[in-house]
């Protein structure tokens, strides 16, 4: 028989994906007040652009919550990065401050979302990357493009060390498309430093469950999805010679965001 306590800690695990859903609400009526006040008018009346301001001024009140409580899974990662990085939807730049400076040449943080440039700045100078780091501002699907324009003539496919996803992979458009691209960015021996949530497999009910979640969820965590198979994307991908990926040993099987972490090695 199922204890109450265990019974009450099942159901804050599934509730909890709504309560996440509720105060992201919160910061809807600021933003539109935020750029009603500022003029953006553009942005105000283009969903898209909308969603984006809304999620970065919601991130950017629960980004520093996540990362403390996650920092002792993703540091130990992110550590690992060296040369050469791709840096993939850094935000507001929760995660710079685990770079190892020293193992490090460049960094191009690929971030579309100009609404989150402004704290990211402040991030880099913060952790003492400006002159490591460079902002890039277009999606991956552009980012040759956007090398060759800029004279990045180090940036190109075979010539990154590593490639860093946290709570990224989740909301690209085209996420298959994307992870094939960025392992073709990949040296010989470079290394796909990983943190992100997946889908839930653990029996019928969860997998229904969450896939109803989900029709609401993207709407309000700036089009991020909780059902995508990440871990077989990834390793579907190429040729890996190392896949050291797993579930981290504290997350309670019936956890509505399962997470995935680890290191791949091409």
């Amino acid at each position: 028989m199922v204890s109450p306590s265990k019974a009450l800690e099942v159901f804050i695990h599934l509730f909890h994906p709504w309560y996440f859903l509720l105060y992201s609400t919160f910061w809807l009526p600021g933003t539109i007040w935020y750029l009603i006040n500022t003029m953006q008018l553009r942005t105000l009346f283009t969903p898209r652009r909308l969603q984006s301001a809304w999620f970065a001024r919601f991130w950017g009140r629960i980004g520093s919550n996540i990362r403390e409580n996650a920092t002792p899974r993703v540091q130990p990662l992110i550590v690992q990065a060296h040369g050469v990085v791709l840096d993939i939807g850094p935000g507001n730049g929760e995660w710079l401050s685990c770079f190892d400076k020293e193992k490090i040449e460049r960094i191009y943080g690929v971030e579309p979302n100009v609404e989150c440039h402004g704290r990211l700045r402040e991030k880099i100078a913060a952790t003492g990357l400006q002159d490591i780091y460079v902002i890039v501002p277009v999606g991956v699907e552009d980012l040759e493009q956007w090398a060759k324009k800029e004279g990045k003539g180090n940036l190109g496919k075979g010539s990154v060390d590593s490639v860093v996803t946290v709570f990224c992979l989740c909301s690209v458009p085209q996420p298959k498309r994307m992870i094939k691209d960025l392992y073709g960015y990949l040296k010989e021996g470079g290394n796909w430093i990983v943190y992100e949530h997946v889908i839930q497999k653990e029996n019928r009910f969860l997998v229904w469950y969450q896939a109803y979640v989900n029709v609401f969820w993207p709407h309000f965590v700036g089009g991020c999805s909780i059902t995508r198979d990440t871990v077989r994307w990834l390793k579907e991908a190429g040729s890996w010679s190392k896949v050291g990926l797993k579930k981290p040993e504290d997350e309670p099987s019936y956890n509505m965001l399962p997470h995935i972490m680890g290191v791949l090695t091409k």
